[in-house]
């Protein structure tokens, strides 16, 4: 898998280096291979083509012009793009009319990030790069579970390896069982008895 991460360069901002430096470092540990306008290559720049590219991620706190060129050239040709922003920025509105657009708002998506939840919203993409689409839906149900010291145990270790939370951890191996439980899937797609109208 290769994706293309576009940030500004050179940012006053220390805390948008230190995103751009866990985006990057992100993608490596999972085994992405992760070009950028922050590492320069011999004619990267000049050759840029997202024919062979899985992704775009932009970073766009602070607004840079080529960010709107690669959005652009990714949608041209139908790869998924992650635009991150910071929770409380304003999305410009020369994108939002692309969260309006039913056909190209399958391939942009808009996510707000902090310090927390960064790595989970990067994990949520590799899997829309995947399979197609956005499994993980944000939990609205509230479900207590009581674990013993040794579940427990296990699950801080989880978390540490594989940097998301107990919660996410817990949810992505439910996600991944629905899709993998082949009796379930078939329920799922079963046709429905059609309601008819009272006449």
């Amino acid at each position: 898998m290769k994706v293309y991460f576009f940030t500004k360069r050179e940012s006053k901002n220390d805390g948008l280096n230190e995103i751009a430096a866990r985006v990057l470092k992100f993608f490596k540990d999972n085994g992405v291979l992760i070009l950028s306008n922050l590492v320069e290559r011999k004619g990267e720049t000049a050759q840029l083509s997202f024919e062979n590219m899985n992704g775009l991620i932009v970073e766009g706190s602070e607004s840079v012009t080529e960010a709107g060129y690669l959005i652009a050239l990714s949608l041209a040709q139908e790869k998924p793009i992650l635009y991150l922003l910071p929770r409380g920025e304003v999305l410009p509105d020369q994108l939002r009319t692309l969260l309006e657009n039913k056909k190209l708002k399958k391939f942009f998506n808009l996510q707000y990030y902090n310090q927390k939840n960064l790595e989970n919203v990067l994990a949520d993409f590799i899997e829309i790069i995947e399979t197609g689409e956005l499994r993980r839906e944000a939990p609205t149900i509230k479900f207590t579970l009581r674990f013993t010291p040794r579940t427990d145990r296990y699950l801080n270790w989880q978390s540490k390896r594989t940097k998301l939370a107990k919660a996410d951890y817990l949810r992505k191996m439910i996600d991944e069982k629905i899709l993998s439980d082949q009796e379930y899937q078939g329920f799922l797609r079963r046709p429905r008895p059609v309601a008819k109208e009272d006449e």
